[in-house]
């Protein structure tokens, strides 16, 4: 069978298409289903879970203990779509590897991005019908019930669950509401928001929660992992700094280095280090990436500036602006030549 075949293949079990775009998730214990003899039988791939007797297939994740599978499809089979569009319930299952059955499936607009815990409490991005910036974050009981729905004004970047499910998170992408460019972290246990900030530590490589104290980490790679307490305060803002000047990855050093030269009462020894890495980014390859080059430059030069080296940072600046006339250095240009000239 064709993966085409298998993504839209029409669903017997599950509940057609509605009129409304932001139709609720809807789930069906199988447990619970006593006209069934014997739950679905599931088969799976590399990346595909299967379940014939309701002709489903779809993506999937495994939770840390491979004892549980959640898989989603975001099509509408009977109308051959998938992705982006109008209408077309897409839908999920959960499954019991050990067993090789089915516990529980159901349907919603567009499921995405699934995760399951050890336990079997798994949760699901809905990422809505239509153009709208807007989601919803699911959470769901291994019977299909579910703990939270957190309606979000904001496209969903990613999102997860804690190893035996007593948290999940979500963050946002940029939207002009209040829900954009927000990380959130729920307790399953009490079900309840904990809090919702602004990540201060950027959009990392991924998230994990450490369920001893609660704190979420931000996990970039090559880096480490950089903690936000229980009330959502970043607590490692030194020491990701300091990670991404010593970064091997030339745009993570630059911007780094352009947030601490902004940043008040910056001494000179800290100025110097700044300027060090910037150079070096530029050596990683900065130089040879035309998009990057005229802000290595920049940066560089407002590094040399804070240092009270004039002549050094009139010379990038120029060289940053013959690359992009739209730098924004032309001011600064102006004003360490006048310096220069005054002293």
């Amino acid at each position: 069978m064709s993966i085409f075949n298998w993504l839209f293949k029409r669903p017997k079990a599950f509940k057609s298409d509605t009129a409304a775009n932001h139709q609720p998730a809807q789930a069906q214990s199988l447990k619970a289903r006593s006209e069934l003899r014997a739950a679905p039988q599931i088969r799976r791939d590399k990346l595909f879970l299967t379940v014939e007797s309701l002709d489903f297939s779809g993506i999937y994740q495994l939770s840390k203990s491979k004892k549980w599978a959640i898989a989603w499809r975001d099509s509408d089979p009977s109308a051959g779509r998938g992705g982006h569009r109008e209408s077309g319930l897409g839908a999920y299952a959960l499954a019991d590897v050990s067993s090789g059955s089915v516990v529980c499936h159901g349907s919603m607009p567009r499921p995405n991005n699934g995760h399951v815990c050890d336990a079997g409490v798994f949760c699901l991005e809905d990422w809505h019908f239509g153009s709208t910036l807007s989601g919803t974050f699911n959470v769901f009981d291994p019977s299909g019930s579910m703990i939270l729905a957190k309606e979000l004004t904001a496209n969903i970047l990613t999102s997860g669950i804690s190893r035996h499910g007593k948290y999940a998170f979500c963050a946002t992408a940029n939207s002009p509401t209040e829900h954009g460019n927000k990380v959130f972290l729920f307790d399953l246990v009490s079900r309840v928001e904990m809090y919702c900030v602004s990540p201060e530590a950027g959009w990392p490589d991924s998230y994990e929660v450490d369920e001893d104290n609660g704190e979420l980490m931000a996990v970039f790679a090559e880096m480490g992992s950089f903690r936000y307490d229980i009330d959502g305060r970043f607590l490692d803002a030194d020491r990701l700094g300091n990670a991404k000047l010593n970064s091997s990855r030339y745009d993570r050093i630059i911007l780094a280095a352009e947030s601490l030269l902004g940043e008040v009462g910056l001494t000179d020894e800290r100025a110097r280090e700044v300027l060090a890495a910037v150079q070096r980014a530029r050596s990683l390859g900065a130089d040879e990436n035309l998009a990057w080059k005229p802000t290595a430059l920049k940066v560089q030069g407002l590094a040399h500036e804070q240092l009270g080296q004039y002549p050094e940072a009139a010379r990038v600046y120029e060289e940053a602006l013959a690359l992009n006339p739209k730098i924004g250095v032309k001011r600064r240009l102006a004003s360490v030549s006048k310096l220069m000239k005054a002293g």
